[in-house]
């Protein structure tokens, strides 16, 4: 049974949901990096990526500058790098600099790929909308990698104040 409540009331019980670090590079060569909540497929032909990025974060300057950046699902064992990549701005800092995480280059775009991901797509910028407070990015996918190890594990945002961690499989079982 359904009761009535607000909308902020029932927006607290949308996780687990997505969390994804997002790299760019600037124009004299500076990577970047940011951790972003908002992501979904926009498209699956071609594949694309829609992100909601504050207008306000280095991250889309970035993006509508350089019209390209790597979109990285973090490992489990990421979540240091995922909190401190999301609770600090790239604007002064250089926040890969202090993360020290092992990146590689992209074969399509300048945007670092992040060798510990458990999958990074290189895209490049399609359209940008504003539909409220909130810019909304479209990535076109133009390469793909995943780590050599398949059993490595993503990280979720599971609980309120940015918690962390995997999610736990279910499976059917037929008798």
């Amino acid at each position: 049974m359904q009761i009535k409540t607000t909308p902020a009331q029932a927006l607290k019980r949308r996780y687990p949901e997505q969390v994804v670090l997002v790299t760019t590079r600037n124009a004299g060569g500076r990577a970047n990096i940011m951790a972003v909540g908002w992501v979904t497929l926009a498209a699956d032909d071609p594949l694309m990526f829609l992100l909601g990025i504050d207008d306000a974060a280095y991250t889309y300057q970035l993006i509508r500058q350089t019209r390209e950046f790597v979109v990285a699902w973090p490992g489990t064992d990421m979540a240091p790098a995922v909190l401190y990549a999301g609770s600090q701005h790239g604007h002064r800092l250089d926040k890969l600099a202090h993360l020290r995480l092992p990146l590689q280059d992209g074969l399509k775009v300048r945007a670092p790929l992040i060798k510990e991901a458990v999958a990074n797509f290189e895209c490049k910028l399609v359209r940008i909308y504003q539909p409220g407070n909130c810019p909304l990015i479209v990535g076109q996918v133009l390469a793909a990698h995943v780590h050599r190890r398949a059993a490595r594990r993503r990280l979720y945002t599971v609980g309120p104040h940015h918690a962390l961690g995997a999610l736990r499989v279910h499976r059917h079982l037929s008798g």
